[in-house]
């Protein structure tokens, strides 16, 4: 990398995100060089709306970078990983790598209160990345403000407290004082210590509201699905000859955050004859018993109904793993067909 003076800066709606954004600018104007406000968009086969949060952080961070900047200093603004699904915080760090080399930076300045999601940053905290990949950053001086919630976490917090307080009365029926408002106090406590534990991404009221109006169809197509699959399984196990086909496959799914692969992911253990053994972001391990529940399985039934809960059915539509060649066999009879030693069809057959 060459020595251009161009500063990085990874943003996020943290409470010292102005004086870092401040530090920055001052940095700038005394050595030079441009300023880089950059954010990561984890998404994968997600369109996404073009007004969105990560926009608005942006866009807050460059309103502040103007208001402190006393020259002509050029303020760029990214989002990365639009097309992406990004795992972890280590796939974080490999696009602002992947940007300072395409831009020729050579230093990256840290807010100390940042963090790549609505995790606490000392759960995830990007020092101690860079530390460990060997990765030179400067810590932001943005003295000891004073600590206060963020909307972000007051949001997180009241959801965290409601469903707990709602949990609380559902299992105890309290009906006297004494029991509600400890049943309150409690809920109090939980939304506060974890607000930054819980979600990936702070919830929105409106997005929220939709996915649960959604559930009304997801669940019974999903009991739908799993009532077929029973009387497949059970077809399968009470014939003489035990017809199993057991395949194992790498699936990568097009969900695009943490939910949607949850949701992916259990509603092909929860149908009988699948199981997703194993995720890595996106990436899914999965084992079918025969062959109908691998074909469902491949042509997107699971997937696509996890697509219409989360994203809705009007502008998500696309095939399913197996006709977008999305997945990759590891075991099974076309394993077996590819490397020349048949099918367990046709040892069947031979025997006969």
């Amino acid at each position: 990398m060459t020595n251009s003076g161009g500063i990085l800066v990874p943003v996020g709606p943290s409470r010292t995100l102005e004086e870092t954004v401040a530090h920055a600018v001052e940095l700038v104007d005394t050595e030079g060089g441009d300023i880089h406000l950059i954010k990561t968009v984890p998404g994968h086969h997600v369109e996404r709306d073009e007004v969105s949060p990560d926009q608005r952080v942006l866009d807050r961070a460059e309103r502040f970078a103007n208001k402190y900047s006393t020259g002509a200093i050029s303020v760029r603004t990214a989002l990365l990983g639009t097309e992406e699904y990004i795992a972890g915080p280590a796939e974080h760090v490999e696009f602002y790598l992947e940007y300072m080399n395409e831009h020729e930076l050579d230093r990256i300045l840290v807010d100390p209160g940042f963090s790549f999601d609505a995790t606490a940053p000392t759960l995830q905290s990007l020092e101690e990345l860079l530390d460990e990949l060997g990765i030179e950053y400067e810590l932001a001086d943005v003295g000891d403000p004073d600590w206060k919630p963020t909307r972000g976490e007051l949001i997180r917090g009241g959801v965290i407290g409601a469903a707990a307080f709602g949990f609380y009365v559902a299992l105890g029926g309290p009906t006297y004082w004494f029991a509600i408002w400890s049943g309150v106090v409690t809920a109090l406590i939980s939304g506060i210590l974890l607000r930054n534990v819980v979600f990936e991404t702070t919830p929105r009221l409106r997005q929220g509201v939709r996915v649960f109006a959604r559930l009304g169809i997801f669940v019974p197509s999903l009991l739908w699905e799993i009532a077929k699959a029973n009387v497949q399984f059970a077809y399968v196990v009470l014939h003489p000859r035990l017809p199993i086909d057991p395949h194992l496959d790498r699936v990568e799914g097009a969900v695009g955050d943490g939910k949607s692969v949850m949701v992916f992911a259990n509603s092909i253990t929860l149908t009988p004859g699948t199981m997703a053994v194993d995720a890595d972001g996106h990436h899914l391990l999965i084992h079918s018993l025969n062959r109908s529940a691998r074909e469902d399985m491949l042509d997107g039934v699971h997937e696509s109904a996890v697509r219409k809960l989360f994203y809705g059915s009007g502008r998500q539509r696309m095939e399913g793993p197996g006709p977008r060649e999305d997945f990759e066999p590891l075991y099974g009879s076309s394993i077996r067909d590819r490397d020349g030693r048949g099918s367990d069809d046709s040892k069947q057959e031979d025997t006969q």
